[in-house]
């Protein structure tokens, strides 16, 4: 009878424990060598991404209905998602224009300057993937603002494949932005 009541005790830790955490990084590419004198056509500077305040949990965020969101407890961003996004930017930026110096600090007097606010970065009910915000570039007196809203199909389920699509989704903003700064 002690047996029975020890393996029932040993039975309810085992269903009561907390789920182990996983932690996820945005994956990206191997970064490209770049020369230190490359500011052939001047610097952009990411001064800052902000985040919606839904987003701002170490937990990745999804959302559970038209109107509720939810932070994994268990599912968590291995460092602070400003910062991961902030060096896939840079990264995604510097290898699409080669002629720029892209940077999370200012190094020349008057750079371009790029601000981005999320106000979506999130796997949603239906198996979309959500991307959407707002970018700002200052290029000295002239502002261009522009919206996205990216809207992919999670192909499998569970936290792995929503990082991977989200860092696809982020990887199209970085290819708008691109393009903008090699507007004359």
């Amino acid at each position: 009878m002690k047996y029975l009541l020890a393996i029932g005790v040993f039975l309810l830790a085992a269903c009561s424990s907390s789920p182990d955490k996983v932690y996820y990084q945005l994956p990206m590419k191997a970064p490209e060598v770049q020369s230190a004198t490359v500011m052939g056509k001047g610097q952009v500077w990411l001064q800052r991404i902000t985040l919606a305040d839904v987003l701002t949990s170490n937990g990745i965020t999804y959302q559970t209905s038209d109107v509720a969101y939810s932070n994994a407890s268990a599912h968590l961003w291995a460092s602070p998602l400003e910062q991961q996004l902030g060096q896939s930017m840079v990264r995604e930026l510097s290898s699409t224009l080669p002629d720029r110096f892209i940077s999370l600090q200012p190094l020349q007097s008057s750079p371009e300057t790029l601000d981005i606010t999320l106000t979506a970065f999130n796997g949603r009910y239906d198996g979309k993937v959500l991307v959407q915000g707002f970018w700002t570039l200052m290029r000295g007196d002239n502002v261009i603002r522009r919206n996205f809203d990216i809207q992919l199909e999670q192909q499998e389920d569970g936290y792995p494949e929503l990082v991977r699509t989200l860092a696809n989704g982020w990887q199209k903003v970085a290819v708008d932005i691109a393009q903008e700064i090699n507007k004359p």
